[in-house]
């Protein structure tokens, strides 16, 4: 599905449906950090195409002829940092395509119910592809750049968050989008993050093709990161060693996550978008239950 009209209408369709699972708050259904979170009047700022008409101040508009918002101050700003791995393994069928989706829903998701929006990239090495980003409208800053990025480069998850990510004042939640092909970067990784104090949510994606392989017979396996081929053959009791051995490494992921208390999901990147974001939303993943 590319980012076009149509894929604008389903992001409004799937945030009506994510508003569905968090109870409403006075403040456009936003979900606030804590229950009995209070809002009180802070500041005005221009009105930008995107934010919430409700909270024109008319009076200003009457006097002045200019639009302005007025600004409410909770308990706590509550951040979304979406966390994207773009290393060549996620460059398998339609893997990638699946992620950039997933994150431009969760994305808008964010946009219209949190604080701010932020977005990094990673691989071998962390970058910020956008700041704090604030009301609905940025969505057409989040799509162009989702849709222009390309795999590349190894996994290195240690690396990548080895260095602190800058938090904004208040309650930060990471949403980590992954295949998870580091097995030994993973750990290290989590750890990094909860030890900064996020909120962290993992989002394990994989294809069907990774999961259950339906190819027999002798076959040339290619790692997409190291660029390195195998010529195999592909026998009924090899496939089911290695459903044997993806399954033990998603179960690894899923204790791994318990034990520290992460909400996870894992999703199929062949799945529809509707279903891939409830996947995350039933995990606990950018709304939490009130």
């Amino acid at each position: 599905m590319p980012f076009d009209a149509g894929f604008l209408r389903s992001l409004e369709a799937l945030n009506l449906m994510a508003k569905r699972v968090l109870a409403g708050d006075s403040r456009a259904e936003r979900l606030t950090p804590r229950k009995g979170a209070s809002l009180e009047f802070a500041d005005y700022r221009r009105y930008v195409p995107g934010d919430e008409i409700r909270y024109i101040d008319w009076n200003v508009y009457a006097r002045h002829g200019n639009l302005f918002i007025k600004e409410f101050a909770a308990e706590e700003n509550v951040h979304v940092i979406l966390l994207l791995d773009v290393s060549r393994s996620m460059d398998f069928g339609v893997k990638f395509q699946a992620a950039r989706q997933l994150a431009a829903a969760l994305g808008y998701v964010g946009l219209c119910n949190y604080d701010s929006v932020s977005l990094y990239t990673f691989g071998s090495e962390l970058r910020l592809l956008l700041p704090s980003m604030r009301g609905k409208g940025r969505i057409f800053e989040l799509l162009p750049a989702l849709e222009a990025l390309t795999c590349e480069g190894r996994t290195d998850m240690r690396a990548s968050f080895r260095a602190a990510i800058p938090r904004l004042r208040g309650r930060s939640l990471v949403l980590l989008i992954s295949d998870f092909y580091d097995v030994e970067g993973y750990p290290a990784a989590l750890r990094a993050l909860l030890s900064q104090g996020f909120g962290v949510h993992v989002v394990h994606l994989m294809s069907r093709q990774e999961a259950s392989p339906d190819v027999q017979g002798r076959v040339s396996l290619y790692d997409l990161e190291t660029g390195r081929a195998r010529d195999v053959t592909l026998a009924p009791e090899t496939l089911q060693a290695y459903r044997k051995r993806f399954q033990r490494f998603v179960g690894e992921i899923e204790q791994f996550c318990r034990s520290h208390e992460l909400a996870s999901a894992h999703v199929l990147a062949e799945d529809p978008l509707e279903r891939r974001v409830l996947d995350v939303l039933g995990a606990g993943g950018i709304l939490e239950h009130r």
